[in-house]
């Protein structure tokens, strides 16, 4: 454990790094939504908020999440439950007793030898799988910061358009029907395309 936990039981610690990683879940959810997640009853602390795998699946369905990385956090989940919920499971050897999934999470971070000690390998496993966790949904949060970044350029683009096409028009009357005529080629350029994929079945924001 990390010198901040290394006094924690391994339910405390658990359940202290499930606080920490469904914390982020919540950010990046109430970031999409550009809400204050404290202040939300779906991201917030109050006993209507979404669950921790309800989260995970919005992220998968709106294309942040793998498949790899949705397992990581089903697995996650299934160890903190076995220590939160079952008085016996006060040990990592006896969690993943319960769940049965050590040898798929050696699987995927590709270790296939043993320590001396099976309780001190299986919490260092929970330690690299928390920690591969935090660090992939960062980046996810980086992600649709970037994202956000580059609609809030593009719709400002489009509001520069609106609101300055008159007045450029006004000091440069002798390109007003250039101006009108390229503006009116984008715009059936671009519902051109949306049909096209109406006709596709293809979502118009894909």
């Amino acid at each position: 454990m990390t010198d901040n936990n290394q006094n924690l039981s391994p339910r405390a610690f658990a359940v202290e790094m499930s606080v920490k990683i469904e914390h982020i879940l919540n950010v990046i959810m109430a970031q999409l939504l550009d809400v204050k997640h404290e202040d939300t009853k779906s991201f917030g602390n109050s006993s209507q908020a979404l669950s921790f795998n309800a989260k995970a699946n919005l992220l998968l369905d709106l294309n942040y999440l793998d498949k790899e990385l949705r397992l990581k956090l089903q697995i996650f989940m299934e160890i903190r439950n076995k220590f939160a919920h079952i008085y016996i499971v006060d040990t990592f050897e006896k969690c993943f007793e319960q769940t049965n999934n050590y040898n798929q999470l050696k699987k995927l971070f590709g270790i296939d030898k043993e320590g001396e000690s099976i309780e001190k390998d299986m919490e260092y496993m929970f330690i690299a799988l928390s920690m591969d966790i935090a660090m992939n949904l960062n980046k996810i949060n980086d992600r649709i910061h970037s994202e956000m970044a580059v609609r809030y350029t593009q719709r400002r683009f489009r509001e520069a358009i609106k609101t300055k096409r008159e007045e450029y028009k006004s000091k440069h009357p002798e390109n007003a029907k250039a101006i009108d005529d390229f503006i009116k080629f984008i715009k059936d350029d671009l519902i051109a395309e949306v049909d096209q994929k109406i006709k596709d079945n293809i979502p118009p924001h894909v």
